[in-house]
């Protein structure tokens, strides 16, 4: 058993000739109580501060802050900071910082806190392991890994759950950019469980993750300027998310509640939207959306079982899709849109449907609603546009019914309305 105290503070002016007071000031506070606690403190260049406090036992904290002297001829003080706060079992934080001449900007901040502490009498093959790692190059970057673990698991309020093999790791390069991972780590039983992963790489991306439950997994990877990535995963099981952002100026949602459910989206465009929503019964669900086009919106929405929405907004501008799954299972519906100013809506309820859009052109627009009640039995719609200016529209509420629309030219309009068992329909116009 080894219990240590320490603190410690180490200031090292340097006066450099040139426009501004180069000051270089190092500052590290470290505070241990428990067995087996190690801390690696190693700062460079001008002011960095570090920050460590352990609590418990077969923790280890690692922080290497750097900054190049020369760096420093805009201001006083370009300032790395790093925090790390652990209290539990067999806990492990790195935080890495490279500020390399921020400018205007006073450089890094990163903290971590990991909270761990297995109930009495419960033990777990993981040794409630929390992992947290943060590397960060570039100037006024800002990264937060919050991990819970288990205070008492009474399962009342406020109760989080065990603490066992979490991970959370952020790399940032660029500038401006922020990043926020937490997880609540509840009911966790094995290593490795939940797992998160930020890389952002650009300037002025922003990425927020929440997990709750268990072997959750979330991958954001951000490239290029001003990505917004958001996702939320309950308190559930073998949840996984991963977003990618290679444009500018993107914003992706994803809320995930349900257990194994996927959801992946990848904004390769410019100032396009994604929002994918599933919910408690949404289980064994899959949604995945792919938008190369700019200025474009997709919207997922599933409450049913089994499911799947794919989403292709491939190239263009201005394209919108909407796809709602709800009351019942084994939907899937799927969008294909390349050209400018289309528009599909697919809203499906009960079980076994399936709609298929594939649009290109100009303008085209296309609507399927399909129900079938307490029937079972698969109802199909394809609608197939491209021209200028077409509207499709297609209900069916029954079973076993099928439509197929094909439409080109411009200015063409159809409308297919079925109800009842076994019904078929084919529509195909060339207009002007």
């Amino acid at each position: 058993m080894k219990n240590v105290v320490f603190t410690g503070a180490s200031i090292l002016a340097l006066s450099i000739a040139g426009p501004a007071l180069a000051q270089q000031t190092q500052t590290s506070d470290i505070d241990q109580i428990g067995s087996s606690n190690t801390v690696n403190v190693s700062q460079q260049g001008n002011e960095g501060v570090s920050d460590i406090d352990q609590n418990g036992d077969g923790n280890l904290a690692e922080v290497t802050q750097t900054e190049d002297p020369t760096g420093s001829n805009l201001f006083n003080v370009p300032a790395n900071d790093a925090t790390i706060d652990q209290t539990g079992d067999n806990s492990r934080a790195r935080i890495e910082q490279h500020s390399d001449n921020p400018g205007s900007n006073p450089g890094n901040t990163a903290t971590i806190t990991q909270n761990s502490e297995a109930p009495a009498g419960n033990t777990v093959p993981s040794g409630y392991a929390l992992n947290g790692r943060i590397i960060q190059s570039g100037s006024a970057n800002t990264s937060t890994i919050d991990q819970m673990g288990n205070p008492n698991n009474s399962g009342g309020s406020g109760d989080d759950g065990s603490g066992s093999g979490v991970t959370a790791r952020n790399d940032q390069t660029g500038s401006g950019n922020n990043s926020s991972i937490q997880q609540d780590v509840f009911a966790d039983t094995a290593d490795p469980y939940s797992d998160a992963d930020v890389i952002q790489n650009g300037t002025n991306n922003d990425s927020a993750v929440r997990q709750r439950g268990s072997d959750a997994r979330v991958l954001v990877t951000q490239s290029n300027d001003g990505n917004f990535s958001d996702i939320d995963q309950g308190a559930n099981r073998e949840m996984e998310a991963t977003v990618t952002q290679s444009g500018n100026r993107n914003v992706s949602y994803i809320d995930q509640v349900a257990r194994t459910v996927t959801a992946t989206v990848n904004q390769s465009g410019d100032d396009n939207y994604s929002e994918i929503d599933q919910d408690a019964q949404s289980r064994l669900s899959d949604a995945t959306v792919s938008q190369g086009a700019d200025n474009s919106r997709s919207d997922v929405d599933q409450t049913n079982t089994a499911s799947m929405a794919m989403v292709d907004q491939i190239s263009g501008t201005d394209l919108y899709s909407k796809i709602t799954q709800s009351d019942g299972e084994g939907a899937e519906a799927n969008v294909t849109q390349s050209g400018d100013t289309l528009s599909s809506i697919i809203d499906q309820s009960g079980d076994d449907q399936f709609a298929d859009v594939t649009q290109t052109g100009l303008g085209n627009s296309s609507t399927i609603t399909q129900m079938n009640g307490l029937g079972t039995g698969m109802n199909s719609a394809t609608v197939l546009q491209s021209g200028e200016d077409n509207v499709s529209l297609i209900t069916q509420s029954g079973t076993e019914n099928s439509a197929m629309v094909t439409q080109g030219g411009s200015g063409n309009m159809s409308t297919v309305d079925q109800t009842g068992t076994g019904n078929s329909a084919t529509v195909s116009q060339n207009g002007i």
